[in-house]
């Protein structure tokens, strides 16, 4: 029932224009805190007890609806010029995020081929685990750096 209700309000606050994307973003954003406490429940459950997992869950849902807080701005914008926010500020920037995610995709990329090997008992690479982390890192690394470089442009147009 609840998700019915998310359901209309993200159907209120989606342009007829752009509803599709919207309404993929939003949903996407709604389930942020879902998709990480899934799944660790049965083992959080069984390690610290209901109690701690429901408060857990609730700080779990705190980035989504932070989110939600910083899109309000760009929604809004989106809504009265049916159009999106143009990211014409920082491109040197923005071009290094998307290098660094996309370096950061082609190490995990690298892993799994690796691992696969791995697992097929055709190699045996001990790096297997630190190049999973680096691969990860570097990725989250162009994802914040691309969320930061949008903070800072809507900053300098004064939409936040």
């Amino acid at each position: 029932m609840g998700t019915s209700a998310f359901v209309a309000l993200l159907m209120t606050l989606c342009n007829k224009s752009f509803s599709a994307t919207q309404f993929a973003l939003l949903s996407a954003l709604s389930a942020v805190g879902r998709v990480y406490v899934g799944p660790v429940a049965g083992w959080f459950v069984e390690a610290h007890g209901w109690s701690t997992f429901y408060l857990f869950s609730v700080a779990a849902a705190v980035p989504g609806l932070i989110l939600l807080l910083v899109c309000r701005q760009t929604l809004e914008y989106t809504r009265v010029n049916d159009n999106f926010i143009s990211r014409t500020e920082y491109p040197a920037g923005y071009a290094f995020a998307m290098w660094t995610l996309a370096a950061g995709v082609s190490l995990l990329a690298v892993w799994l081929l690796l691992l696969t090997m791995d697992a097929l008992d055709l190699t045996h690479f001990s790096f297997l685990p630190a190049l999973l982390e680096v691969g990860v890192l570097v990725a989250l690394s162009g994802v914040v750096l691309g969320g930061l470089l949008d903070y800072l442009a809507l900053r300098k147009t004064h939409l936040t």
